[in-house]
């Protein structure tokens, strides 16, 4: 008799043949509401071994998204929804980071944060939030791919478990990519539903190359740039060109709507002023040894090295996938392929040098291209899991199960590696009661020196340490109060001068108020906000919003909200369908 038929039999008898099939028919009918509380449990548990510390462990942003997170939570808590003038953090600057850095996926950070009065545990329950709806995007995509849960739920597994999501959110907390990681699997499945699958599923590529851009600028580059490779030479095959082109400009469409809420004010701004290339990094020499990144994924290292990759689970998904190679689908041939591709360009087997010379210089790190590889591997790792165990009535549990320990086992094991390592041992880790100070030595906490202007950044030391020069002498200012979107400079040294340079970028849409009347500035020679003939009173300086910017607003939330009232009417029109 065959092994599966015998299996069935035994737990027939172990609990009875009705309540058996019984069983199987709640789990059939309850079986979305179960995977999303299987996801929504492996979320909560993405977290637990950090935030069990009750602190953040230092990464290569971290000083600076929580800065982020703590200006945007204190903003909300005055009544300012939507900030883009920095002024309580970031050492009191004036930073228009609202506009330059994404921020609107920071939002469940800054509100968890409030809710729970304290940005620790705040930080945690986003970083769960964002590994929820990885791995959920991730499932809903694989299935649509597949047209089976098990295949989708493992691969949603595999990919909120993935070495490189761990390492971006726990030992780099590079917040914006980890963001943009779980929209990933949206932009790829649109673009190939629009190229080879149900060109209807269009609004995927729109929505989820949006929210990329929502998180993380270099990620969008990264992935447009995949997808335009992808798409030249896929398009050779791609039949009904003509129908499946106007889905591709309908994409762009949605992409520009949801977006626009960002990208206006963000090229208003690049219009407006020369800005330098935020921490230019050579890409040879950031670039590793394939060999190197091949021992990194196979050891799974978690460490703060500057060496990152997809780590074991996926190296083992490329070597078993080309072994089995003939026995995968179609889909999963091709996620190997270009995963494993993507893989090796990674390292500085690709020549990078050349790369310098051109746009992709911008994305610092080729490990980057990890997060893409990541997704692409978890397809085929979905198909290659659900091959282990026979066919049975069991099988897809059985398999799940499998491959939920293996990813549990390697993430946990790579985690308290992590926490264990001398690296993770600094006075740098956040704790509630932390305030990032210090002189410029410190500068990764701030980074101010990145969306400053070109010309104010020439003159760093007048904006880093609130220096003004008031009628050709230079003084520094001590009585600056932070106020939502602006600064208040209160030192009677302002007062009555024939001119005064502010410590502060001359961005487009500032405006200087001095009591209720508003003063006509100019842009100096060093690309700060000049004012002359001052009176009496404080000095006010304040971002508002222009119209433009209030249109793009309007533009965005209307698109989010249409899309969701599309969205629930469909669900609700297919289950009245199904009834």
């Amino acid at each position: 008799m065959e092994y599966a038929k015998i299996q069935s039999i035994i737990v027939v008898n172990i609990i009875g043949e009705s309540e058996f099939y019984g069983m199987l028919k709640v789990l059939k009918k309850y079986d979305n509401i179960l995977i999303l509380a299987f996801l929504m449990l492996l979320s909560v548990v993405f977290v637990i071994p950090l935030q069990a510390q009750h602190q953040i462990y230092f990464g290569d942003d971290m000083p600076y998204h929580i800065n982020r997170i703590k200006e945007l939570a204190t903003n909300i808590a005055q009544g300012n929804y939507f900030p883009q003038l920095y002024t309580y953090n970031f050492r009191e600057t004036g930073f228009l980071l609202g506009i330059f850095y994404p921020q609107i996926t920071l939002y469940p950070f800054a509100i968890a944060s409030l809710i729970l009065k304290s940005t620790v545990n705040g930080v945690y329950v986003g970083l769960a939030f964002y590994s929820f709806l990885s791995m959920y995007f991730m499932y809903l995509v694989t299935n649509k791919i597949y047209r089976r849960k098990d295949i989708a739920l493992i691969s949603a597994v595999i990919y909120g478990f993935c070495a490189y999501r761990a390492i971006d959110a726990f030992v780099r907390f590079a917040l914006g990519e980890y963001l943009a990681m779980a929209f990933i699997p949206l932009a790829l499945y649109g673009l190939y539903a629009i190229m080879f699958g149900n060109e209807k599923d269009w609004p995927y590529l729109g929505l989820g190359l949006s929210f990329i851009v929502l998180s993380h600028v270099l990620s969008t580059f990264l992935c447009v740039l995949i997808m335009a490779v992808l798409f030249l030479v896929g398009f050779y095959w791609m039949a009904d060109k003509k129908k499946r082109l106007f889905k591709m400009c309908y994409a762009v469409v949605l992409f520009g709507a949801s977006s626009a809420i960002y990208l206006v004010p963000f090229l208003q701004q690049q219009l407006y002023q020369k800005y330098d290339q935020p921490s230019p990094a050579n890409l040879a020499a950031t670039a590793f040894p394939l060999d190197r990144i091949f021992l990194v994924s196979l050891s799974n290292s978690f460490e703060r090295s500057g060496l990152y990759s997809i780590g074991l689970v996926l190296l083992l998904v490329i070597i078993f996938g080309y072994i089995n190679f003939n026995k995968l689908s179609s889909f999963s041939k091709l996620s190997l392929v270009i995963g494993s591709v993507i893989f090796v360009v990674s390292s500085n087997i690709f020549p990078w040098e050349i790369m310098m010379n051109t746009p992709v210089k911008v994305i610092q790190f080729p490990f980057r291209l990890s997060a893409f590889a990541s997704v692409l591997l978890a397809f085929t790792g979905g198909e290659l899991f659900s091959r282990l165990l026979p066919d049975s009535k069991l099988k897809k549990v059985g398999t799940v199960g499998i491959a939920t320990l293996v990813m549990l086992g390697t993430w946990y094991s790579g985690t308290r590696q992590f926490i264990n390592s001398p690296t993770a041992t600094t006075d740098d880790n956040f704790i509630d009661v932390k305030v990032y100070t210090g002189d410029k030595d410190k500068v990764y906490y701030w980074y101010l020196d990145q969306y400053n202007t070109k010309k104010a950044v020439e003159n760093f030391d007048d904006i880093f340490y609130h220096q003004a020069t008031i009628d050709g002498k230079k003084y520094s200012l001590q009585k600056i109060e932070a106020i939502p979107d602006g600064l208040k400079y209160k030192d009677n040294v302002l007062e009555e001068k024939q001119q005064v340079i502010l410590p502060i970028s001359n961005y487009k849409n500032l405006h200087v108020y001095q009591g209720k009347k508003e003063l006509t500035h100019q842009e100096s020679k060093t690309g700060m906000v000049m004012i002359k003939d001052t009176r009496t009173g404080a000095v006010t300086v304040k971002y508002e919003k222009s119209l433009i910017d209030k249109l793009s607003v309007i533009v965005s939330m209307i698109t989010w909200l249409g899309t969701l009232v599309i969205i629930i009417l469909k669900k609700f029109s297919k289950k009245v369908t199904d009834k």
